[in-house]
C-alpha cells in the first residue's frame, strides 16, 4: 500500500513538474514601435480575407494584436494560429508546419483561455477566442503576453506565418508576417522634436 502511495505521489509530481515546464513566460523587452503584419492570400477556395497587425506594447510587455477579417462564413467558428514556417511561394498553407510551440507543450489537451500561459505560444485563437461573426466581418484587439517581436528570441514570430482553420482543422488561408516598421523613423522624429524643445524653438 505504501509503495502504491509513493508511486502515485511520484507520478503526480512528475505530471505537475511537466505542466510547469510547458508554461510560457511573460515576454518583456519587446520593441514598442516595431510593427509586423500578415495579409491573407487571395485564394479561390475561400472568401476569408484579412490582416493580422501587431505592435510591441508600450511597456514592452507582450504584443498588441489587431485582427480584421472579411468574408467569414456565417455561423462558422474559425481558429487561427502562428505556424513555425513561412508560407512558400506556391501559397500552400499545409507547408507551414505545426504551431509555434517553443516550450514543447503539444496540441493536447486543448488550450484553456483562462490559463493562456499553458497554451502553445502560437495558439492565438486558443488564448484569445475563435473567429465568429453574424455578418461576415470580424475585428478584435488584444494583447498577447507570450510572443516576441525581437529577433533571435525563442518566441519570435516575425519570420513565421499565420494560418486560418475551419473547425475540422482544414487550412483555408494563410499569410506571412513581414516587417512594416521598425520604429526608426518615429525615433528620429522624436529626437528632432526633443532637440527643438532643448533649443527653445
Amino acid at each position: 500500500m505504501l509503495t502504491k502511495s509513493l508511486f502515485a505521489g511520484a507520478a503526480l509530481g512528475l505530471s505537475l513538474s511537466s505542466a510547469v515546464a510547458h508554461e510560457a513566460p511573460v515576454v518583456e523587452g519587446n520593441e514598442p514601435q516595431t510593427v509586423y503584419e500578415a495579409v491573407l492570400q487571395d485564394k479561390d477556395n475561400t472568401t476569408v480575407r484579412g490582416t493580422f497587425t501587431t505592435q510591441g506594447a508600450e511597456d514592452g510587455i507582450g504584443i498588441q494584436f489587431r485582427v480584421a477579417l472579411t468574408g467569414v462564413p456565417k455561423d462558422t467558428f474559425l481558429n487561427y494560429h502562428i505556424h513555425d514556417n513561412p508560407v512558400p511561394k506556391d501559397g500552400n498553407c499545409y507547408a507551414t508546419g505545426g504551431h509555434l510551440d517553443p516550450y514543447k507543450r503539444g496540441d493536447q489537451p486543448p488550450c484553456n483561455t483562462t490559463v493562456p500561459q499553458t497554451c502553445q505560444v502560437g495558439d492565438i485563437s486558443g488564448k484569445h477566442g475563435p473567429v465568429w461573426t453574424a455578418d461576415g466581418n470580424f475585428e478584435v484587439l488584444y494583447r498577447d503576453f507570450f510572443l516576441s517581436n525581437v529577433e533571435d528570441t525563442i518566441a519570435f514570430f516575425g519570420n513565421r506565418s499565420v494560418v486560418v482553420h475551419l473547425p475540422d482543422n482544414k487550412r483555408i488561408n494563410c499569410g506571412n508576417f513581414h516587417l512594416v516598421s521598425d520604429g526608426e523613423e518615429k525615433k528620429k522624429k522624436k529626437k528632432k522634436e526633443e532637440a527643438k524643445e532643448d533649443q527653445g524653438c
